[in-house]
Order: C-alpha cells, then sequence, then structure tokens
C-alpha cells in the first residue's frame, strides 16, 4: 500500500498530540491549508456573517468534531454497527461516552439531545439513552422550562421532558411552531393559508403550502412551498404539479402562459396545468400570443399553448418584429412571413410591408411605399383582405379604430370607407355605399359584442344639408334599414345600450325600437335623451318628464333641471352663481326639498347622496329627510344595500389613516370606522373589506358579515378568497400554558433577566415576565441578543454607522460609531471601518493594542482571534496564548474548545493540550485519545498498513 507523505502542519500536530505538550502545540505556526470537500473546517455562508459577527461568533465552523454544548460535543464517526457512518458524542474530557449509532443528531439543550434512528427523532440523556423514543418527523431542542416543539404525523405539538402533551393541542390551522429558549418560553405560531371558493367551501393548504396567485382557466393556482420551491395547485389545494421550481412567474401582458424557473433551464406550463417537454435557456413575451424561447439549437417562436411555430438561428431573430399580437419575419426579400395568434400555418405579405401607426387592437393594417398606402389587413380569425391580391378601396385609408371587435376604416375627411368584422369580411358593399351617399354612419360603442341582429353596428344620419336618403341602422351582417320618412336618428339612452331610438320626422319626434318598432309614437316636439330613467319632453311649449313607456310627467318651472333617477330631479330655480340645488318628485308630483344642497347624487333604493355647502355629504331618504347626519368627506355608494362613508382627515393625516366606515340602508352600522378602509368587489357580489392595518372583513351582497377573523387577512385571488391567519407570538410557562398571551404582528425575543424585547413595525417595548410594559424603546430597530442584558440597535446615526445599548429597563446607556457585538459580563466587540475587530468595555473604551480580523468575547479568561485566515486564542490583553494555526474554532464552554484545520478537527484545554482529534485515515474517520491512541474504531480495515 502506497502512503502519502503527511504533511509538515500534520507530523506537528502528531508530535504535539503525542508529546500532550501545551508548549508543543503553541509552537505550530504553519498557515493551514484550503478547505475542500472533505474538509473538517468551512467559512460560514455569507449570509450568515452579519449574525455571527453581532452575537461575536467565529466566521467558521467545525465540521468533523461539532462545537461543545454543555460538555458534550457531537462526532461522526464509523458506526458500531458496522453500516456506514453516524453520529456519537465525546465529553469534555474528550472521551467516546456515547458511540455512533444515530443517524443525526442535535446539540445538548437543558441536559437533552435531539437524536434520530430509521428516519424518526427523539431525544437522549447526556449518556446516550433514549429519554424521550424517536416518534416525531422533526423536533426542536428542549428549553430551560421543560419543553420542546415537535412533529408527529405531520402536526406540530409541545412535549414535556417524559414525551408527554404539554398544554392545549394546536387547532388544525398551525403550521409551524417555533420554541426560543428562556423563562417563560417564546413560542411562535404560523399558519397555513386558508382558500375559500366562490361557492363557500373551505379550503386548507397542505403543508407549506402558500397560493400565491390564481393561473390559467381550470381553476389552478401558483404555489409555494417554502421546503421545496414552486409548483401549480389545483382548486382542491393539491399539488397539480409538484412543487419543484425556484421560481413560477406569469408575464403580466401575457398570463397565459406560466415559466417555471430552475438552475437547469425554463419550462414553460401552459393555462390547463400542462408541461412542456423541452427545456429553454431563455424565455421572453414578444406579443400576447407569441414567446421567443431560446435552446442550444435554436430560438423557438411559441404560442400560448407552448407549441412551436418556427425555428430561427441568432441571426435570424434580428428579422423578426412585432406588431400588436403579430409577429413579422422579413427575412425573406421577395415577401413577409406573418405569424397570426391562433393560426400554427403563417400568412405572406408583400415584401416590405410595414404596420399602420395607429392602434388597430386584433387586427393587423399594413402600408407599403412612400406615401404608406394600405396594402392589407388582417382579422384576427387570420382572414386577409389585401395582401396579394389588389382592393382599390385599400388605398383610401387614412385611419382604422376598433369598435365593438370591428374594424371601421375612414378616408381623410373622416368619411366611413368599410367596416371589417373579426372574420376578415368587408361588411359595406359598393351599393351599400353607394345608397348611403353622404350620410354619416354613426358607430353605437355598446360595451359589449351585439347579439345577431338584436342591436345595429351604426346609425346612419342623412346629412339634412343635401337631403338623400333617410334614417336608419347599419345591421351586423353588413345590411341596411333605411326609413325615407326619418330625418334624424340617435340613441335615446347615453348608455347606448338599451335597444332605443330617437327618431325625427316631419310629423315629431319619437322613440322606437332596434328593429324601427315604434314605441313611444312620433308626435312629440322634442325628446332629450334618457338620463337615468328619464327624457324631457317639449310639447306644445311645455316640458315634461317621460319614462321609457312614454308616460308624461309634470316638472316645476326652474331654470335648470336634471333627472337623479327613479322619478327624482334635482333643479336650480335661478341661474344665481353658486345656486343651490332642489329636488322634485316627479312621481309623487309634489318638492322633496327646496334648493339647499352644493351637489345631489342619484336617488336609488330611496336614498340619495347630498351635499351641504360646508362641503360635507349625507344621505337623505325618500322624503327628504336626513337620514345620516351630513359630516362625511365623502360618501359613496358600494351596491343598492351598502354606503361607504369616509370621514374628514384631520390636518397633515395621511390617507392610510383616514377613518372611513360601512353603513346598510338601514344607516345600521356594518363595520365601524376604520383607519383606511377600502372595499373590492367580486363578479359575485361580495364585498371585501381591508383596512390599512390589515384587518380585513368578507361581506355579502346585502351586507351581512360572512368572515371577520381575528388577526386574519383576507385577499382575492380572482374570485376566490385567501385566509392568511397572521403569526402569532406569545410566551409559555413551564406547563405549557400561556403565561403572556399571544400577540399578532409583533416580533419579540426570548427572556433575557426577567426581560424580553417586543417589537411591531412601528415601535419596540421592554416586556416583563407578566407581559407588562417596563419600558418603551427609543425610535429605531432593535434586538435582545442571547446572553446578554442589554438591547441593541444598529441604526445610523446621522449617516454614521453606530451601535447603542439599552439597558433592562430602558435607558440609552451606550452609543458607539460603528457596528459593535451584544454586551456581555461588560464586554462587546467593535468592527472597525477597516474590518478590523477589537473590545469594548461597558463605557465604549476600546482595549488598546487590540486588533484582529476576528474576535469573540472572552470565556474563563480566553477568546477565539483570528490574524489573516488563522484562528488561535488570546488573554485578556489580546496576547495569543494558543496561537492562530487554525481554520475553524468555536469559543470554550466548560472548559474546551473545538479547533480544526482542513485536514483534522481536536478537542483542547484552556492549556491547549489535545485531548482528542479526529482524523482521516484508510478512508475513514479514526477518533484518537490525548496520547494518541486510538479511541475508534475499535479496529482498523484490515487494507489499512497502519
Amino acid at each position: 500500500m502506497i502512503v502519502s507523505k503527511p504533511s509538515r502542519l500534520h507530523r506537528a500536530l502528531s508530535g504535539a498530540f503525542n508529546t500532550t505538550s501545551a508548549l508543543a502545540l503553541l509552537t505550530l505556526t504553519t498557515p493551514v491549508m484550503a478547505a475542500d470537500a472533505t474538509s473538517c473546517s468551512a467559512l460560514l455562508p455569507s449570509s450568515q456573517t452579519e449574525t455571527q459577527a453581532r452575537n461575536a461568533l467565529p466566521l467558521a465552523q467545525n465540521l468533523c468534531l461539532r462545537d461543545v454544548h454543555e460538555g458534550r460535543a457531537a462526532v461522526f464517526l464509523p458506526s458500531a454497527a458496522g453500516n456506514g457512518d453516524r453520529w456519537g458524542f465525546l465529553d469534555s474530557q474528550g472521551q467516546l461516552v456515547i458511540k455512533p449509532v444515530f443517524d443525526d443528531v442535535g446539540d445538548y439543550h437543558n441536559g437533552a439531545a435531539a437524536a434520530k434512528q430509521q428516519g424518526k427523532w427523539g431525544f437522549i440523556d447526556t449518556t446516550g439513552n433514549w429519554l424521550i423514543q424517536p416518534t416525531f418527523d422533526s423536533v426542536q431542542p428542549f428549553t430551560k422550562s421543560g419543553l420542546a416543539a415537535v412533529v408527529q404525523a405531520g402536526k406540530p405539538q409541545l412535549v414535556n421532558r417524559k414525551g408527554e402533551q404539554a398544554g392545549k393541542p394546536f387547532d388544525e390551522l398551525v403550521d409551524e411552531a417555533l420554541l426560543t429558549d428562556g423563562i417563560p418560553a417564546r413560542l411562535r405560531l404560523s399558519f397555513k393559508s386558508v382558500l375559500l371558493s366562490p361557492d363557500g367551501v373551505r379550503h386548507v393548504a397542505t403543508d407549506k403550502m402558500e397560493v400565491v396567485e390564481p393561473f390559467g382557466t381550470e381553476g389552478l393556482f401558483i404555489a409555494f412551498d417554502a421546503t421545496q420551491g414552486y409548483g401549480i395547485a389545483d382548486e382542491n389545494l393539491t399539488w397539480r404539479i409538484q412543487p419543484q421550481y425556484s421560481a413560477i412567474t406569469l408575464d403580466p401582458r401575457n398570463p397565459a402562459v406560466a415559466l417555471a424557473k430552475n438552475a437547469d433551464g425554463i419550462t414553460l406550463i401552459s393555462a390547463d396545468g400542462v408541461q412542456d417537454k423541452q427545456k429553454y435557456l431563455t424565455v421572453s413575451e414578444e406579443t400576447g400570443a407569441f414567446w421567443l424561447a431560446k435552446t442550444a439549437d435554436g430560438i423557438k417562436l411559441l404560442d400560448n399553448s407552448a407549441a412551436v411555430i418556427a425555428t430561427f438561428s441568432d441571426a435570424e431573430v434580428s428579422a423578426l418584429s412585432v406588431a400588436g399580437d403579430y409577429v413579422l419575419n422579413s427575412l425573406a426579400k421577395d415577401a413577409i412571413t406573418l405569424y397570426v395568434p391562433g393560426r400554427k400555418q403563417p400568412l405572406t405579405l408583400p415584401a416590405a410591408s410595414e404596420p399602420l401607426g395607429q392602434n388597430t387592437g386584433d387586427f393587423l393594417v399594413t402600408t407599403k411605399g412612400d406615401q404608406k398606402k394600405v396594402n392589407a389587413i388582417v382579422a384576427p380569425s387570420g382572414g386577409m383582405i389585401g395582401g396579394t391580391q389588389n382592393v382599390g378601396w385599400l388605398a383610401q385609408i387614412a385611419s382604422a379604430d376598433v369598435i365593438n371587435h370591428r374594424l371601421w376604416l375612414r378616408n381623410d375627411q373622416g368619411e366611413v370607407l368599410n367596416v371589417v368584422d373579426a372574420a376578415g369580411k368587408a361588411l359595406l358593399s359598393q351599393k351599400s355605399i353607394t345608397t348611403l351617399g353622404d350620410s354619416h354612419i354613426e358607430p353605437l360603442n355598446v360595451g359589449a359584442e351585439p347579439v345577431s341582429a338584436q342591436l345595429p353596428l351604426a346609425l346612419i344620419r342623412p346629412d339634412g344639408n343635401k337631403g338623400k336618403g333617410g334614417a336608419g341602422f347599419l345591421r351586423p351582417d353588413g345590411s341596411l334599414q333605411l326609413e325615407a320618412k326619418w330625418l334624424d336618428i340617435q340613441s335615446a339612452d347615453s348608455s347606448q345600450n338599451v335597444g332605443q331610438f330617437i327618431v325625427v320626422t316631419a310629423d315629431g319626434t319619437g322613440v322606437v325600437d332596434a328593429q324601427g318598432k315604434t314605441l313611444i309614437p312620433l308626435t312629440e316636439d322634442n325628446i332629450s335623451p334618457f338620463v337615468q330613467g328619464y327624457a324631457l319632453d317639449y310639447l306644445d311649449g311645455k316640458l315634461t318628464a317621460m319614462d321609457h313607456a312614454g308616460k308624461h310627467y309634470d316638472l316645476p318651472n326652474v331654470f335648470e333641471i336634471q333627472s337623479a333617477g327613479n322619478g327624482w330631479f334635482r333643479y336650480h330655480e335661478t341661474a344665481a352663481e353658486g345656486a343651490l340645488w332642489g329636488i322634485f318628485d316627479a312621481n309623487a308630483q309634489k318638492s322633496v326639498s327646496q334648493p339647499a344642497y352644493k351637489t345631489v347624487g342619484n336617488y336609488a333604493n330611496d336614498q340619495a347622496e347630498v351635499q351641504m355647502p360646508n362641503g360635507l355629504w349625507g344621505i337623505v331618504d325618500g322624503e327628504g329627510k336626513m337620514l345620516v347626519e351630513a359630516k362625511y368627506a365623502k360618501v359613496q355608494r358600494i351596491n343598492a344595500a351598502l354606503w361607504l362613508l369616509t370621514k374628514p382627515a384631520v390636518a397633515d393625516q395621511p390617507q392610510s389613516g383616514v377613518l372611513a366606515e360601512i353603513i346598510g340602508n338601514d344607516a345600521k352600522t356594518r363595520i365601524s370606522p376604520t383607519a383606511g378602509l377600502s372595499v373590492t368587489q367580486f363578479t359575485d357580489g361580495r364585498i371585501l373589506a381591508t383596512s390599512a392595518a390589515g384587518q380585513s372583513w368578507l361581506l355579502d351582497a346585502a351586507g351581512n358579515i360572512q368572515l371577520h377573523e381575528q388577526q386574519t387577512h383576507i385577499s382575492a385571488l380572482g374570485d376566490w378568497v385567501k385566509l392568511s391567519r397572521q403569526p402569532q407570538e406569545g410566551y409559555l410557562n413551564a406547563q405549557g400554558e400561556w403565561q403572556i398571551q399571544p400577540v399578532a404582528e409583533t416580533e419579540g425575543s426570548a427572556f433575557e433577566q426577567g426581560r424580553a424585547l417586543r417589537s411591531t413595525t412601528a415601535s419596540a417595548e421592554l416586556i416583563d415576565d407578566k407581559g407588562a410594559r417596563v419600558a418603551a424603546m427609543p425610535e429605531g430597530q432593535w434586538a435582545l441578543p442571547v446572553a446578554s442584558a442589554w438591547s441593541v440597535s444598529y441604526d445610523a446615526l446621522e449617516g454614521v454607522p453606530s451601535t447603542r445599548y439599552v439597558d433592562n429597563t430602558g435607558k440609552l446607556v451606550l452609543t458607539v460609531q460603528g457596528h459593535a457585538s451584544r454586551m456581555t459580563d461588560g464586554h462587546a466587540v467593535l468592527t472597525h471601518e477597516d474590518g478590523r475587530k477589537t473590545w469594548i468595555d461597558a463605557q465604549g473604551k476600546p482595549v488598546e493594542g487590540v486588533a484582529y480580523t476576528d474576535l469573540g468575547l472572552p470565556v474563563d479568561g480566553l477568546a477565539f482571534a483570528r490574524i489573516d485566515q488563522n484562528y488561535g486564542f488570546v488573554d485578556a490583553q489580546g496576547n495569543f496564548v494558543i496561537p492562530p494555526v487554525f481554520s475553524a474554532v468555536s469559543p470554550f464552554d466548560s472548559g474546551v474548545a473545538v479547533v480544526s484545520t482542513p485536514a483534522m478537527s481536536m478537542m483542547i484545554n484552556k492549556a491547549g493540550k489535545p485531548l482528542a482529534r479526529v482524523d482521516k485515515e484508510c478512508g475513514i474517520s479514526v477518533l484518537y485519545g490525548a496520547g494518541s491512541s486510538r479511541q475508534w474504531p475499535p479496529a482498523m480495515p484490515e487494507n489499512c498498513t497502519k
């Protein structure tokens, strides 16, 4: 067997073990080697360095032999049963007192250590015997009060040192219980999310699932598992796609495809929750219908189902351009290839075609030549007008607008040339255009797709000066309905979607329906458009109101009058500036209110909002009586049953602090005045109300509160409702009962010397073990470190990095420049701007001549210190008594410390005498005692020559 030559450091350390001489160990000054995959030491991740520095702990860790806790150090050695490596423990003399039989272990805390066997966790005592048999999924250390948080069968609970349940069982929504040492012990509870479906069924998220946002067309959600990553969940909150991705994101411009990211690339997930098998290096949204995705063999053009439409090289991609949702490829010299949303096969456009520089919605209009004449129109279906075929009237197009999913085309004079539907059909024939002559075509923007012939596309209004043709309709199929007797026509209602039209004839004015049938005889002198269900009608010089049935109502003789809805009219008696509004009820033919209001809102459900001359708003009932006192800055109708009332802001008050409340039509309060109250309405009529402080209420359309759980945030996920109970934090007695009741949205510390720090986003305070406030903390972000009676803050003062300390009475006792660690036994570690560290005392005075790249607090007269990358131990004057030759060290505990080089870990006493070491020999870990006698394993492998 060939044995490699040991390094000089290895030989020197071995000599120190053989002589068991502290002096021999102190002479070792050889620099340590760099760590590798099998190293016995390693630097801590950068994410932990700030925490380590604030607690004055080393920035490197021991691996082959863990740090000492309560006189025990965990060690990883060949199993006593000969089945691989297992964990055991050394005592503070370096003796193997617990053989390596455990799959995993924690450190000792309060006389017990967590240990794992056969996939389950339990607790062992200091002799290695089971204190609590291994039956748990996971465990946390025991606290001083004798409690531990464990998870069994997926459910968190508290146990005592006998393994019995302590305190009351947690409710089913508790997701995680985090127990922190101290008396009383701090317990922080976090909760599972609950989703409420539109039909009111509650769905509890699986362990660690956090629903992020809705996705796709089948009731899916992007969800997150804290331990495994992102996946897709269905409406029952079970995983449709297991959590496995570092992120799943939606492009806000095109949410039809989700991008699932991992180290090995990007996977596309379609709206039905199906994963594409292809992995992509990069994916970018090009239009609302197409994506570009890069692979090792080219760049793919994908549609919203993740299907590959075309493949390009890097050079060919430069020839692509987009217009709306269309992709144009101008690589070929003789033509342009056009990719149309929803079509697998592309179209062809003439070379040099360019998109029209106007917003044409789902249509594509292209031009060609220096004069930018239109040469093609492509409809959303892929139907095309022009292109390779010459259509004469295309060249006359000067502008294009999309109205109700149809493309309206006009010439330079603004006259309609044609209308193109979504199938690509030009609706106006040459005969129709000739028939229309100089008539005006007025599109009806009804806000929805017309159904068959029920509603027309446009009104035909003849040019009165030229007197040719009658008024009428342009139908959805392009046909004309013209009536020679109709001189003019307009929508009867400002909303344009009631299907009634005011028609003017030589004999009078009336109202017809969408088919031209007379609803109100054409005998009135003049009819205004209907507002809030009523039109103003003139007949024989008399002004009346008229409803859609043609019934007339007398009105008062006033200067100005307007419909407020449901028979109410607001009016000005005179034209005087600042004239107030009165209210007249046309149905009852009586005055509701004499002019008294600055503003009168719409009247519905026997109520209307009114504004007084002083600017404040209230609500009046059908008799004009003040139902809600006029004391609000704003009154907003939520729906037919509810109002949102906002109180005036006080001086310099932010919007989030303004009080608002919700009341019903009965004037009874549904939600009392709350700061920053806002509402969101669901499509089914439900209402979500939230406050600036995070309170939430779910109400039905009638205003009944369906859900208002304390400390639970309610949010909308589409038409679903997400219930997120806020984490709670309190303190437990030894029986597992609340000694200090839990409070939401707070962060607390462990108790130190009878005090704990409790913080909110706004302030912090010190409390005693009864939960009573001892003192309010100064402004800033505060922490109470473990083993420190002083709280510490790192808020910069006047732009200068600073550390402040407050004692356990709440008194600010010390401020120093720079970042300092916790203050323990009158010492803290201060880090200078150059990164060098020194000690300061309780008055902030630094110790002269002490400056190291890493430094700990003295324990039994010794503190770890580092020069460059090498650790050793210094005395109270900062002089090395154990030289800096180690790559990692621990603070002293029970009179011993663990130190490591990349090649080995060992336990030393305060004199620097080695008590034990763990080394690698013959491919296994070997434990040696103080005299270099092998403690473990009992026998070396047969092929080992040593």
